[in-house]
């Protein structure tokens, strides 16, 4: 059934907004999960090195690894090229995910 709904939504959206929503499906607004998925989304030739979870165990270093990422991802880098609004989309998730994680103390104390 879930199949079937991503298959109808396929014929009706815009492929890059379905790209970023397959992206975050199931994370949530997680910055983590994103930051550490974000390898899958973005174009050949981005700025953008992997990381792994385990490198964003403290506060701080979500904040250092979301900010590198809106550096690959950022709009403005972008304008003109074909990545344009895959890449404002991407830097939309990403925001909102860590703006979710600067109000939640729970996120913020996920490892202790």
């Amino acid at each position: 059934m879930a199949q079937m709904k991503k298959v109808e939504l396929a014929k009706n959206m815009d492929p890059e907004k379905l790209k970023v929503m397959e992206w975050t499906e199931g994370k949530k607004k997680n910055i983590r999960a994103l930051i550490c998925s974000l390898h899958a989304i973005i174009w050949t030739g981005c700025k953008w090195q992997e990381c792994g979870m385990h490198q964003l165990v403290q506060p701080h270093d979500v904040k250092k690894m979301y900010r590198k990422a809106c550096l690959a991802v950022h709009p403005d880098k972008c304008t003109g090229t074909e990545h344009e609004s895959l890449a404002k989309l991407i830097f939309m998730e990403l925001n909102d995910a860590y703006s979710e994680f600067e109000n939640d103390e729970s996120q913020q104390q996920i490892f202790k």
